[in-house]
C-alpha cells in the first residue's frame, strides 16, 4: 500500500479488533488471545511493514508524547468505548493519552488554554455533539496544533472522523420492519444536533423503502440522557394511536425509555418492541436485555489517534466529499445484536 500501514489495516487483515492489535503489538501482557492469534497479528504487521512507533516518529510538532481527547460526560458507557481505542493506539503508538471533559474546558478558560496552549499536547481529539460552544473551541485549537473531530461531520474548518450512522439506524428499523412492525416511532437526541439527524435519515430511509408513512407525531428528539428518553417515551405512550415499536438514537437514551414503558405498565418486547444504536454491557442484563445495533466505537477512537500521528488531520481539501460529510468508518460494519427487547407485534404471533 502506499499509505504508511495503520493498526486498523492490522486488525482487519487479521480478522481482529484495533484494540486487540494495538495490546498485542505493545506487549501487554495481560492480553487474552490465543497464541496462534497473537502470532497472526504480529506475522500480519511484518508482512505489512507496521512499526508501532513509526507513527509517533511522523508526528509533525512531536514534542510532548501526548495526545488529548475531549468528549461530552466521561462517565457515558458510549464515550468509554470511543476512549478505549483512543487509549490503545495511543499506547501502542509510544504516546500518552490525556482525556478532559468537553464542558469544563468551555466553563474554564484557563484550563482550556493550558491544554492545548501550553505545548502539553502534540494534538487533540474533540468529541462532538453539537453544543454551541464546540465549533469556537475546535476552532481555536485548530489554530494552534493537529485537532480532529471524532463522531461529528467537519465543522468550523475541522476535518472529522465519524461512523455510519445512517447504516446502523436504518438496520434497527429493517430489523422491526421484518418482525411485522409498521407502526414505528423514533425517538432522537438533541433537536438539530446532526448526529440526530443522521439517525433520523436512516430511520426514514428504511421506512420510505418499505413505503411506509412517516408520521411526525411518532417523532420525539429531546436530549442524549436517560431522562429524556423517558419523557419521550411517555409522550410516544399517550399518542393515539399508539406505536407498535420504537427506534431509539443510543442506549443511554433507551434506558429511560424502557424505564417509562414499565412504569406505564406496557410491556416490551409483548406489547411494544424497543431497539437502539450502539451496545453496552449492562443492557444484555436488562428486563428485558436490549436488542441494539453495534457500531465500531473502539475503531473510531483508534483512527483518530492514527490521523493525527499520520499528519492527516489537516483540513480536506476543497470539493473534497469529506469537507462536508467527514470520514466515514464504515467497516467493520453496524452489526444487529438481537435480544430480548424486540418480537412480532400482537395479532401476528
Amino acid at each position: 500500500m502506499s499509505r504508511r500501514p495503520s493498526l486498523s489495516d492490522v486488525a482487519k487483515r487479521a480478522e481482529v479488533s484495533v484494540s486487540l492489535v494495538s495490546r498485542i503489538l505493545s506487549g501487554d501482557a495481560t492480553v487474552r488471545a490465543r497464541p496462534e492469534t497473537q502470532q497472526r497479528v504480529h506475522e500480519v504487521a511484518a508482512e505489512l511493514g507496521y512499526q508501532p512507533h513509526g507513527a509517533a516518529r511522523a508526528l509533525r510538532l512531536s514534542r510532548a508524547g501526548a495526545l488529548g481527547l475531549v468528549v461530552h460526560e466521561v462517565s457515558n458507557p458510549i464515550h468509554a468505548e470511543i476512549i478505549r481505542g483512543a487509549q490503545a493506539a495511543a499506547t501502542a503508538a509510544g504516546q500518552v493519552l490525556l482525556l478532559s471533559d468537553a464542558p469544563e474546558l468551555a466553563a474554564n478558560a484557563d484550563a482550556f488554554a493550558q491544554l492545548v496552549g501550553t505545548g502539553r499536547i502534540d494534538g487533540l481529539m474533540w468529541q462532538g455533539s453539537g453544543e454551541d460552544y464546540d465549533d469556537e473551541l475546535v476552532a481555536r485549537a485548530a489554530r494552534q496544533l493537529p485537532t480532529v473531530l471524532v463522531n461529528s461531520r467537519p465543522r468550523a474548518g475541522v476535518p472529522a472522523l465519524r461512523l455510519d450512522d445512517e447504516a446502523a439506524a436504518w438496520l434497527a428499523v429493517e430489523h422491526l420492519i421484518e418482525l411485522g412492525h409498521r407502526h414505528i416511532a423514533y425517538v432522537g437526541g438533541r433537536p438539530g444536533a446532526d448526529l440526530t439527524e443522521r439517525r433520523y435519515a436512516g430511520y426514514v430511509g428504511a421506512l420510505r423503502d418499505h413505503d411506509l408513512s412517516v408520521r411526525p407525531e411518532w417523532t420525539v428528539e429531546r436530549e442524549w440522557d436517560a431522562p429524556a428518553g423517558h419523557a419521550a417515551m411517555a409522550q410516544l405512550l399517550a399518542a393515539d394511536p399508539r406505536p407498535t415499536a420504537v427506534f431509539v438514537a443510543n442506549v443511554v437514551v433507551a434506558v429511560g425509555a424502557l424505564a417509562a414503558a414499565r412504569e406505564a405498565g406496557v410491556a416490551v418486547p409483548e406489547q411494544l418492541s424497543v431497539i437502539a444504536v450502539h451496545d453496552a454491557w449492562f443492557v444484555a442484563h436488562g428486563a428485558p436485555p436490549l436488542t441494539t445495533v453495534r457500531l465500531p466505537l473502539d475503531r473510531l477512537g483508534a483512527e483518530a489517534v492514527q490521523r493525527l500521528l499520520s499528519g492527516e488531520a489537516g483540513p480536506a481539501p476543497a470539493g473534497d466529499p469529506a469537507t462536508e460529510r467527514g470520514i466515514v468508518l464504515a467497516d467493520p460494519p453496524p452489526k444487529l445484536l438481537v435480544r430480548g427487547s424486540t418480537t412480532r407485534p400482537e395479532g401476528m404471533r
